[in-house]
């Protein structure tokens, strides 16, 4: 016999109120129960959709990294590397700029002090597996002949570096200067993808 069918709108709504209580309370201050009770579910019914507490903020990154196309932009994709390269740099800087992101971004440095686990989860459900992709295109790129890419892993760093401007993204990670607009953004997309290209020329 088959089990019931998890309702979806149940999941929403935890995942809704855990996005929630993870940036006002921290991962360690956010218990299961309190995480039940704001999504208005019971414990059980919490517990048959996230086992626990790191499996809940895991679908929250990777439903954010899903939310701007980077688990899976290859359709949206059209052959051209300068293209798709803007389109990528795009998303990256919508995915990292996003208000929630960098709220995010701020509570896993801060429990970061205490060696919290979720650390490990956030870069492996978000920055790695965005890495990942990014890497992946760059080898369905040199498999398909395109001239002067090295190691997959090497052009997606230098890539991923050229589109994220530490500097300005720490300045606004410590909330000194604002994000960038969407001309902004645009514009240094445009800027790191010519930067990268100019590389691989010379």
């Amino acid at each position: 016999m088959r089990g019931r069918r998890k309702d979806v709108g149940k999941r929403d709504a935890i995942i809704l109120a855990a996005r929630a209580l993870f940036l006002e309370r921290g991962f360690a201050g956010t218990s299961m129960e309190c995480l039940a009770a704001a999504a208005n579910v019971s414990k059980a019914t919490l517990y048959s959709h996230f086992a626990d507490k790191s499996t809940l903020y895991r679908a929250i990154i990777e439903g954010k990294v899903t939310d701007y196309r980077l688990a899976d932009f290859s359709e949206h994709l059209c052959g051209d590397m300068a293209r798709d390269l803007e389109y990528i740099a795009m998303s990256m800087q919508n995915l990292i700029f996003d208000d929630e992101a960098v709220s995010m971004l701020r509570m896993v440095i801060s429990e970061a002090r205490h060696q919290s686990l979720i650390v490990k989860v956030f870069d492996e459900a978000g920055p790695k597996q965005v890495f990942g992709r990014i890497a992946d295109y760059f080898m369905a790129c040199k498999e398909r002949g395109e001239k002067g890419l090295g190691c997959p892993h090497a052009e997606a760093k230098l890539f991923t570096d050229l589109v994220i401007g530490h500097r300005h993204f720490m300045q606004v990670l410590m909330n000194i200067e604002k994000a960038p607009t969407a001309a902004a953004r645009k514009k240094n997309a445009q800027q790191a993808v010519g930067a990268f290209l100019a590389l691989k020329k010379s």
